[in-house]
């Protein structure tokens, strides 16, 4: 895992280096699409997430999308983060690295499930061409047929 975060990161630093032409002329490569949902960690929501023990509940966190009869689970990585104004979030994500099927240009349906409920996410999104390559842009996020704002599933 360390080997390819090192490569990662180094190919970062290579991609994204000012060349010495034009200052419009520089070579960049934007990060992979990712998918997010930020939970408060002071919100009723979060303790769905959360075992008895005060701990993530990553045994029973799933995201996943509907595939005819099958779930085609995304690995999801867990962390807290904190924004300028204090408040601490439960950080949901997954990184699209090889097949971005979320930001299509149309509204998919995406499901979070924890061991008590499963939330249904109706995510619009494509995907942007800037002069570095692509990035995905979220038009609008639908949580159980609610607008969320951003990516927050309880703000």
């Amino acid at each position: 895992m360390k080997k390819i975060l090192c490569l990662t990161t180094l190919f970062l630093l290579i991609a994204c280096k000012e060349s010495k032409g034009n200052k419009e002329d520089y070579i960049c490569s934007p990060p992979p699409p990712t998918f997010s949902m930020w939970i408060n960690k002071n919100s009723e929501v979060h303790k769905e997430f959360i075992n008895e023990r005060g701990n993530i509940d990553s045994t029973h966190i799933a995201l996943y999308k509907q595939v005819g009869n099958t779930k085609k689970e995304y690995p999801i990585g867990f962390l807290y983060e904190t924004d300028p104004r204090g408040n601490t979030y439960l950080h949901i994500g997954t990184q699209l690295w090889f097949e971005n099927d979320v930001y299509t240009g149309k509204t998919e349906t995406l499901y979070l499930q924890n061991a008590t409920k499963t939330y249904k996410l109706e995510v619009n999104g494509y995907m942007k061409d800037t002069k570095c390559g692509r990035v995905s842009i979220t038009n609008e996020i639908r949580v159980d047929g609610v607008k969320v704002e951003n990516h927050y599933l309880a703000k």
